[in-house]
C-alpha cells in the first residue's frame, strides 16, 4: 500500500509541472485586465460597521483557474450567504449571483465606475414589489468598503441594507 501511495505522489508531482496543467492554471481566457478588475474583493475578511462593531466574516476566494470569485459570508447573528462573481467577456459585464440563509436569490450586474465596482439588479420582494438592489465595492488601502442598498422608487432614493468595512481577518477561517 505504501508503494502505491509513493507512485501516486510521484505522478502528481510530475503532472504539476506538465504544460497541460500549467496552461489550465494560467488560463489565458481570464488573464486580461477586465477579468482582474474585481480581484481586490478576494481575501479572508472580518467585516465591521463604521463604528467598529463586528458584523461578520467574509471569505472571498478565486476559483476555476481565477475566472470566478466565490464569496462565503457568515454574519455574527447567524445569517449566511454565498455569491458567485464572474466577468462575462461576451457581454462585457460583471455578474454576481447571491443566495442566502434568508432565502434570498439576487442577481446583479455592472462593472467598474472609476475605482468602484458597482452592480445593480431587480428583486421581487415577499410582498410582490419589484425593488432595485445595488452593491458598491470600493478598494481601500487596508481592505474594502461595501455598501448594499435598495430602492423602492426606481433608483430615485436608496435605503442602506448593509454598510461594511472589510479588513483582513484576525483569525484563519
Amino acid at each position: 500500500m505504501k508503494a502505491f501511495a509513493y507512485v501516486c505522489a510521484a505522478l502528481l508531482a510530475l503532472s504539476l509541472g506538465s504544460p497541460a496543467v500549467k496552461a489550465a492554471a494560467d488560463n489565458p481566457r481570464c488573464a486580461d485586465a477586465a477579468h482582474r478588475q474585481f480581484d481586490f474583493f478576494a481575501g479572508n475578511w472580518d467585516a465591521y460597521d463604521s463604528a467598529g462593531k463586528l458584523l461578520g466574516h467574509n471569505r472571498v476566494e478565486k476559483a476555476h483557474d481565477g475566472c470566478v470569485l466565490i464569496e462565503h459570508w457568515s454574519g455574527v447573528e447567524g445569517e449566511s450567504g454565498t455569491s458567485l462573481n464572474i466577468y462575462d467577456a461576451n457581454r462585457k459585464v460583471w455578474n454576481e449571483t447571491w443566495a442566502s440563509s434568508h432565502g434570498t436569490l439576487l442577481t446583479i450586474e455592472g462593472g467598474m465606475r472609476g475605482k468602484q465596482m458597482v452592480m445593480i439588479g431587480t428583486h421581487v420582494e415577499d410582498d410582490g414589489r419589484v425593488t432595485l438592489h445595488r452593491n458598491i465595492w470600493t478598494p481601500l488601502p487596508d481592505g474594502v468598503h461595501q455598501v448594499w442598498d435598495y430602492s423602492v422608487d426606481g433608483g430615485q432614493t436608496w435605503i442602506v441594507n448593509y454598510d461594511g468595512y472589510l479588513r483582513p481577518a484576525k483569525a484563519a477561517r
